[in-house]
């Protein structure tokens, strides 16, 4: 069912006006991420660029992949050298049970093996936790795509130092664009999350029904009025971010 309510303004990021039945607004995409740098470094290689359609875990760029690899195995290595340190304490502890037995050993220095031994294996733990630090930080150094998508910017260049929290690339998931509005307070109960709406996108030209996806029981402050987002299926990939809609306030489409 088609309900009907008068909207106080479309916030669109953009460019929004009024019309007597609909408001005329702009499509953005439901789901967009800016992924940033985990790790720093300098970038060796990039495998996708802006417009490129990507999958979930496709691989993005390479972040000094060799320093960071070298990083790995040392970390290995060190897990090899605990794990014989803590080996070594624990036979030298198994003598020196014997010895304690036959009184061949006082208690403070059978005490003063334990404490050894219990250190030994508390740093091959730590040698563990930092193995796999080592290769998440390898990991980061890959980044992977968060979802299926289109990369809408690059934002780096083989050769670039990269610090951590520095943008990489843009991505947009366009099999699903929206509007975003603003309710009057006097018309709250006009709508409720999951109610239809007519979109009309006058380019193509197409109507369509969209879904309200969101809407806010609370008013921001500084906001308004109440937010109310509208998602529009898009699988014919028919329509594009920035098109013009127009979203009615009834049933009566405009001329």
């Amino acid at each position: 069912m088609i309900k009907t309510a008068v909207f106080l303004y479309l916030c669109l990021f953009s460019t929004y006006s009024f019309a007597s039945n609909y408001i005329v607004g702009k499509l953005i995409p439901e789901k967009s991420v800016i992924i940033r740098s985990e790790v720093s470094g300098v970038v060796d290689s990039f495998q996708v660029d802006s417009g490129d359609p990507v999958s979930l875990n496709t691989p993005l760029l390479s972040i000094s992949h060799i320093d960071y690899g070298l990083n790995v195995d040392l970390a290995r290595y060190n897990i090899d050298v605990k794990r014989s340190e803590l080996e070594a304490q624990e036979n030298q502890l198994k003598r020196y049970q014997s010895l304690l037995k036959s009184k061949g050993i006082s208690e403070g220095t059978f005490e003063n093996q334990l404490r050894l031994t219990n250190i030994s294996r508390a740093e091959h733990n730590m040698s563990k936790t930092e193995y796999e630090i080592s290769q998440r930080t390898l990991a980061k150094a890959a980044p992977q795509a968060p979802f299926d998508g289109v990369v809408t910017q690059r934002s780096i260049e083989v050769g670039q130092f990269i610090s951590v929290g520095d943008s990489l690339y843009s991505i947009a998931d366009f099999s699903k664009l929206k509007v975003s509005f603003h309710l009057l307070e006097s018309d709250f109960d006009q709508f409720v999350k999951g109610d239809s709406v007519k979109v009309t996108i006058p380019s193509i030209p197409l109507q369509v029904t969209g879904k309200i996806s969101l809407f806010s029981p609370v008013m921001q402050e500084n906001a308004p009025g109440f937010a109310v987002e509208v998602t529009l299926e898009n699988a014919d990939n028919q329509l594009h971010p920035s098109m013009e809609v127009y979203v009615h306030f009834n049933e009566e489409s405009p001329q």
